[in-house]
C-alpha cells in the first residue's frame, strides 16, 4: 500500500495516522516569485520524501488522470493563481505523470479566461458548462428545489423548470482517477467559508443556488456532496491559495475586505484544512470589528461527523514553514 492509500485508509477507518490530518502552512512575503519553490516545500514536508518528484509519485502514478479543479469564482483578483497550478502541473510531470494526463477545470468559461486558464487553443483546460458538461447518472438529490437555470444540465429554454438534483461533471466521474482540489482562501456570506469542501461540492455542481439562497448555509449539502464515492474516494490532495484572500464579503471580491497572507496551506484532509482556514478567517473578522462566521460555517463541523476528516484543533497538526 503506498503512502496515500494508507493515509485515506486511516481517515476512512478513524484510525491514528501522523499525516492525515496534517496542514503544512508556507508562507513567504515575496510569494509572487517563489510560488514553485513554496509548492516544492509543501507537497515535499506533507508526503514525506525530501526529493519533490519522489514526493509528487508518492501520490500520484504515471498512469493516473489527474484533474485540478480551480476557483475562478471572485475573477480576476481573487481566483485560484496561474502561478500555482502551473507549479503543480510542474511538479507532477516531474512525478512522471505524462502533461496530457492533467486536466485543469472549473464551471464556467469566461471567468477562467479572465484568470488565465482556458485561453483558445489550451489543451485540457475546460470549463464544465457548455464545454465537458455534466454527468446525468451522477448526482446528489435534496428535498430542496432549486429554480433551473442557463448550464444546469435539465435547464430547457422558454420553460421555467425546478429540480431537486444537482449532478457532477462527467470530467470527474468518467475521465479523471485523481483529483487535486485548489481552492481560494474566502469568506462566503451564506456558507461561512468559500474553502476546500465548498470547492468540490457546490463550486463543481449544477443547480446549486439553492442551497446559497436566504437561510440556506449548504449544510448539510456541502458535506454529503463530499461524501459522495466519485468525490470521496478521488480527491488526492488539497492546496488552499492564501496568497490574496477575502475575509468578509464573499465569494465576491471586496478590495476593502481582501488581504495578503502570502500563504499556501497543503493538507490531504479537507475538512482539517478548512478548519484550520476557518480560524484564520474569525481571526481577521475579529480584528476588523467584522462579525464571526460562526454557525454559518457549519458545513465544517458536519463533514468531519461524515468522518471526511477532522475539525479539532486538538487533532490537527499545522505546520509553518517559509520555502
Amino acid at each position: 500500500m503506498n503512502r496515500y492509500l494508507a493515509i485515506t485508509a486511516a481517515l476512512l477507518i478513524g484510525t491514528a495516522c501522523d499525516a492525515a490530518s496534517r496542514v503544512i502552512a508556507v508562507h513567504d512575503p515575496q510569494a509572487a516569485a517563489n510560488v514553485r519553490t513554496m509548492v516544492a516545500t509543501g507537497i515535499k514536508t506533507l508526503a514525506g520524501p525530501r526529493d519533490e518528484a519522489a514526493a509528487w509519485r508518492a501520490l500520484f502514478s504515471s498512469n493516473d488522470v489527474v484533474g485540478i479543479k480551480i476557483n475562478t469564482q471572485a475573477v480576476p483578483l481573487l481566483a485560484t493563481h496561474r502561478a500555482v497550478v502551473d507549479a503543480i502541473v510542474a511538479g507532477l510531470c516531474s512525478g512522471n505523470v505524462p502533461p496530457e494526463n492533467i486536466w485543469i477545470f472549473d464551471r464556467d468559461l469566461q471567468k477562467m479566461r479572465d484568470a488565465g486558464f482556458a485561453k483558445p487553443g489550451a489543451s485540457r483546460e475546460v470549463a464544465i458548462v457548455d464545454e465537458s458538461g455534466w454527468d446525468a447518472g451522477a448526482f446528489y438529490e435534496s428535498k430542496l428545489v432549486g429554480r433551473l437555470i442557463w448550464g444546469d444540465l435539465l435547464f430547457r429554454p422558454n420553460n421555467e423548470q425546478l429540480s431537486t438534483r444537482s449532478h457532477l461533471p462527467k470530467l470527474l466521474t468518467q475521465t479523471i482517477t485523481k483529483l487535486i482540489n485548489v481552492p481560494v482562501l474566502l469568506s462566503h456570506d451564506a456558507c461561512g467559508l468559500c474553502g476546500c469542501l465548498h470547492n468540490v461540492s457546490l463550486g463543481m455542481m449544477d443547480n446549486t443556488r439553492r442551497f446559497e439562497l436566504y437561510g440556506q448555509n449548504g449544510d448539510p449539502a456541502i458535506a454529503e456532496i463530499c461524501a459522495l464515492p466519485s468525490v470521496r474516494r478521488k480527491l488526492v490532495l488539497n492546496v488552499m491559495d492564501a496568497l490574496t484572500a477575502g475575509y468578509a464579503g464573499g465569494p465576491a471580491f471586496r478590495p476593502q475586505y481582501s488581504w495578503q497572507p502570502n500563504t499556501l496551506y497543503f493538507s490531504f484532509d479537507p475538512v482539517a484544512l478548512d478548519a484550520t482556514c476557518l480560524q484564520l478567517l474569525e481571526a481577521k473578522r475579529k480584528e476588523a470589528k467584522v462579525s464571526p462566521l460562526g454557525e454559518r460555517a457549519g458545513h465544517v463541523a458536519t463533514a468531519a461527523q461524515l468522518g471526511l476528516g477532522r475539525n479539532d484543533p486538538k487533532q490537527i497538526e499545522v505546520i509553518e514553514l517559509a520555502p
